[in-house]
């Protein structure tokens, strides 16, 4: 912000100036007022100003003197005259004493803006220019270096050469790193480039901070894994404690093109999280999962599907099959991919989607009762994960856990383990295909074996689960469309022919003839 100090001896003209224009709207602030050019000039020396309006004419001392009087030791200033029409020639005086410009009472509001944006440029250039000769070398690049990243690149550098060369900047290739630190909120950016700058300067290029990242300029180092191993081993040597992930652009020829290469190596860096390799990123590195295209889908998921997926895991959990629950959480992870989830939806949902897993674990398994409630306690652990691959391997680790609490056994345990998970499952939809999948078998195979363990076909022993508890619940006077979905049954005509052949009545029948 900039400090004006308007000085005429006109009390409505001052406190008009002070409020013509939204001054602070183009970086500036009116700090004070004065009625003559002698009260101005004690004001000027008590403050720091670097815009003053005056007027030509003013009792004691008038604006020329005061012009003069400030130009003794002071060439920064900037100066704006105030005239009426009949001063013009006198106002010429003051513009050969370095002044800006003069504005004919009445001021026009447009013309006050033109002149103040022109000025504020001119303060602008002036500051940068002796922000960068009062700094040391290294400040000096860091400044030069965050002015290309952020000026626009259709706009004409015409010292750039100069300045490259001054900074030491000059070099055949550059690459621009970037390195940013993991579930670290306490990290002092600036204390750490200054810790690293000397072992990064002496073989790498030069260090800068910006935004929350340390930035490294490479100056002709050849692109290679070995190189970019090097370059992490020596920031995680000197930055103990700290995990960091680094980002490294294309290289690039000419020193100009380094925010276009910033703004791209940042943006994949931000989305670290989806990436596989956890150590730095590159134009070639790839995501853990690419989102597919649901265009071709049939079904167009619009919320993420996590009672349906609760239940999946749940059954892949049931059969102790581990293969079938690695399948499950990549699906969950798929499916929010594809929906765009932010790394933190992804976290949310798995730490919902567990915790209602987990919950329905301790609901049939009450004997893992101990093992469930660790393993719930764990779950807040998710949000440390700095990745979509971490994250994953954390999530089966969890789960397996459930697996390898329980006894396994062999064919004869898991048919009855089959079994058991059909009778306290048989109102769901279940498919032998589908059981296969879980139980980690062949679907014929499966068939073939569980006939041979009930003496029944899948479908004829489901069916008679069904009907059994069919039975039960008409007998306890609950209506056939009720009891049909509660045995599994969307289609209530489906389910009354399934009844009459298997009872050899209706089940309206069935239901009045029972006492």
């Amino acid at each position: 912000m900039y400090n004006v100090l308007i000085i005429d001896d006109e009390p409505m003209i001052r406190e008009g100036l002070r409020t013509l224009i939204p001054w602070e709207d183009f970086d500036f602030n009116v700090i004070d007022t004065a009625k003559d050019g002698q009260e101005g000039f004690e004001k000027y020396k008590e403050n720091e100003v670097h815009l003053i309006l005056v007027d030509i004419r003013m009792p004691r001392m008038d604006g020329i003197t005061l012009i003069e009087t400030v130009r003794e030791n002071d060439d920064q200033v900037q100066f704006l005259v105030l005239s009426g029409y009949a001063d013009f020639s006198y106002a010429q005086k003051a513009i050969r004493q370095n002044v800006t410009g003069y504005l004919l009472k009445p001021v026009e509001e447009e013309e006050l803006i033109e002149y103040v944006k022109r000025i504020k440029k001119t303060l602008d250039s002036k500051q940068a220019s002796n922000e960068l000769k009062a700094s040391s070398l290294p400040d000096s690049r860091q400044a030069f270096l965050k002015e290309l990243i952020d000026s626009n690149e259709d706009v004409s550098y015409p010292n750039l050469n100069r300045d490259v060369a001054g900074l030491g900047l000059e070099a055949k290739n550059y690459q621009v790193v970037l390195i940013k630190c993991l579930n670290q909120t306490n990290i002092d950016l600036e204390e750490a480039r200054l810790r690293l700058t000397d072992y990064i300067e002496e073989t790498w290029g030069y260090l800068f901070s910006r935004d929350h990242y340390l930035c490294i300029l490479l100056k002709d180092i050849r692109p290679s894994l070995v190189h970019y191993n090097e370059l992490y081993e020596l920031v995680t040597n000197h930055m103990k404690g700290t995990n960091i992930v680094m980002s490294v652009s294309h290289v690039f020829p000419v020193i100009r093109d380094i925010g276009v290469e910033y703004r791209n190596t940042k943006a994949r860096l931000d989305d670290a999280f989806y990436y596989k390799e956890s150590k730095f990123l590159r134009s070639d590195s790839e995501l853990f999962l690419m989102a597919k295209d649901q265009k071709d889908n049939e079904i167009h998921i619009n919320e993420f599907p996590i009672h349906t997926v609760t239940e999946r895991l749940y059954f892949a959990l049931e059969a102790l099959n581990e293969q079938a629950l690695k399948n499950e959480i990549m699906e969950a992870a798929q499916t929010m991919i594809n929906m765009e989830y932010s790394e933190e939806q992804i976290k949310t949902s798995f730490i919902r989607l567990l915790s209602m897993v987990l919950n329905k674990c301790s609901v049939n398994k009450p004997e893992l009762s101990e093992t469930l409630s660790d393993l719930t306690a764990d779950l807040h652990k998710i949000n440390d994960k700095t990745s979509m691959y971490v994250l994953i391997d954390y999530i089966y680790d969890l789960l397996f856990k459930v697996i390898s609490s329980q006894n396994v056994g062999d064919q004869e345990g898991q048919l009855k383990k089959l079994v058991d998970f059909i009778h306290r499952h048989y109102h769901e939809n279940l498919k032998l295909e589908t059981l296969a999948k879980i139980f980690d078998y062949n679907s014929a195979y499966l068939g073939k074996i569980f006939k041979n363990h009930t003496g029944e076909y899948f479908n004829t022993y489901l069916d008679k689960i069904r009907m059994e508890n069919a039975k039960t619940l008409l007998t306890e006077g609950m209506k056939v469309y009720q009891v049909a979905e509660k045995v599994g049954y969307s289609n209530v005509d489906y389910f009354h022919n399934k009844f009459k052949k298997y009872v050899g009545m209706s089940p309206s029948k069935y239901r009045r003839k029972t006492p």
